[in-house]
């Protein structure tokens, strides 16, 4: 299975029909990570850029991120949006394909929300959703706790609607999810606990496309169940939080520390760049990227070297699509 592009004219109209019909789409909402980009309380140079943009078409923006999220489906079916940042609302509104089904005056385009952790940057936006009828929610069972006690949202939203849970692994329409638990601990307003599943990357596989694709916004570490996690994937997103601990330098020690152990950087030996340039994977792309991170600046020699490993950059609105060959 692999990402393919196919010249239109080379194709019979029946192939490129089955094509079309059994493709899986992958819709980048937002990149950027925790406060997007500009970050209302920053005035590093990142956040002074993408503050002149706020005129620019969004088609435009360059430095611009809102923050990390994504939404897959396949033809004919709903969407599964994995994490549910704090500006799913303008993030929803720029997507023509994210619109509530025609012929409803009022419904979801959303089948589910699968999460990857439940924190802040992850699942305030889960709130938004209190509207629709319905929300079923994809997590992990210390996840699930958190957003019932520590992190209510779970009890808020029953006052709006029906929630409903499913564990990993889950079937959302034709869509397989598989999760990897990262050894990463709770979020920082929860007790420690050594329980597996705070953190997870995402594995979502099409039944109809053949498409694959692995999503870790949160990456602590890169271990051989990793490795065997994404291995055969189309595209995979991965954490691009910071370039290096350099750009750590004026936060507190306990914020450098809560960084440090829940992401990889992006260069140096051991970087996440080291081990993706390796990976015989079609697609690679950084997502949930930092503002202090210099690739943001496409002319920066970080975001050249990022480009020369073979390895992308996302950004918001970015749309792909997947599908086997052989289909």
């Amino acid at each position: 299975m692999s990402l393919r592009v196919h010249p239109v004219l080379f194709l019979s109209i029946p192939r490129l029909q089955r094509i079309v019909s059994a493709r899986m789409r992958l819709l980048v909402l937002g990149s950027g990570a925790g406060g997007g980009v500009p970050q209302w309380n920053c005035r590093c140079p990142n956040c002074t850029q993408a503050r002149e943009e706020r005129d620019l078409p969004f088609s435009k923006n360059v430095f611009r991120h809102t923050q990390a999220s994504i939404a897959l489906r396949e033809a004919g079916e709903p969407w599964l949006l994995v994490n549910a940042s704090p500006d799913l609302c303008s993030q929803f509104a720029r997507q023509a394909e994210l619109a509530p089904p025609e012929g409803a005056m009022r419904a979801s385009p959303l089948a589910a929300v699968a999460l990857t952790d439940g924190q802040i940057d992850h699942a305030t936006g889960l709130l938004f959703l209190r509207e629709g009828t319905e929300l079923t929610l994809v997590c992990t069972d210390p996840v699930w706790k958190s957003l019932g006690s520590s992190f209510p949202i779970v009890s808020v939203l029953r006052h709006f609607l029906p929630v409903n849970r499913l564990s990993y692994p889950a079937q959302v329409g034709s869509l397989l999810l598989e999760a990897l638990p990262l050894r990463a601990g709770p979020a920082p307003y929860e007790a420690p606990s050594g329980e597996s599943g705070h953190v997870v990357a995402l594995r979502v596989t099409g039944k109809k496309s053949g498409g694959c694709v692995v999503y870790a916004p949160g990456l602590p570490e890169i271990s051989s169940e990793l490795a065997d996690f994404v291995a055969g994937s189309d595209c995979l997103l991965v954490d691009g939080t910071f370039w290096s601990e350099e750009e750590l330098a004026p936060m507190s020690r306990e914020r450098r520390r809560s960084i440090l152990g829940s992401h990889l950087p992006i260069s140096g030996p051991g970087g996440t760049l080291e081990w993706l340039a390796k990976l015989p994977i079609p697609q690679k792309l950084y997502v949930h990227i930092n503002n202090t991170n210099p690739i943001l600046d496409p002319g920066s020699p970080p975001a050249k070297e990022v480009k020369e490993a073979g390895v992308g950059i996302a950004y918001d609105g970015m749309l792909l699509s997947l599908y086997s060959p052989h289909s």
